[in-house]
């Protein structure tokens, strides 16, 4: 078997290709181009796909700016991560703590979004002191801390969900100091009565 094709010749010259268009070959090629049936474009499908364009831009110019305004910030009214979310409520921020567990900077972070300075430290403390406000700070203007529930903590301190409220109309920095359940081997931080 011998693997040695015929030589091609590198550029095609137009005395080459003469006599080409009339023979056979090219005659069937032509024959069968013009046999297909042309379907012309009907003018009512251009507008169809320039309007479709342009509804593929504004979507996703939508889409662009959208994601842009969802994002949260100063005049947002709510956000929400694993560790606490707020929302507002009429001129109050109400706060429910998801996770007593989690870092104060996952509190910070939610109540960042919506535009307030709010920080919350959560202490290890004995059943009976769990879910209460142990301190409270307020530097700025406004209402400041307006409120703290934590339903059945003193009866069942596992199942504390501890509730605090901030009034929209606060400007400058809240703090609160809130007990939650110590963990087996820690130590709690009771207040201290005199």
């Amino acid at each position: 078997m011998s693997d040695e094709r015929p030589a091609v010749p590198a550029v095609v010259r137009d005395e080459q290709l003469r006599g080409a268009v009339g023979g056979p070959a090219a005659r069937a090629l032509l024959a069968s181009i013009v046999a297909e049936d042309v379907v012309p474009l009907k003018r009512s499908v251009v507008p169809r796909i320039l309007s479709t364009a342009a509804t593929v831009v504004v979507l996703t110019a939508a889409g662009v700016v959208g994601t842009s305004l969802l994002q949260p910030g100063p005049g947002s009214t709510s956000y929400a991560n694993s560790a606490i979310s707020v929302a507002l409520h009429g001129d109050v921020y109400v706060a429910e703590i998801k996770d007593p567990l989690a870092e104060s900077a996952e509190y910070a972070e939610a109540f960042q979004a919506v535009g307030k300075d709010v920080r919350i430290e959560l202490v290890p403390v004995s059943p009976r002191f769990v879910g209460q406000l142990l301190e409270a700070g307020f530097q700025g203007r406004g209402r400041g801390w307006t409120d703290l529930t934590g339903p059945d903590c003193d009866r069942n301190p596992a199942g504390c969900t501890t509730v605090l409220s901030v009034s929209a109309d606060t400007t400058g920095q809240v703090r609160y100091r809130i007990g939650r359940a110590a963990l087996p081997g820690e130590k709690p931080q009771d207040p201290a009565h005199g």
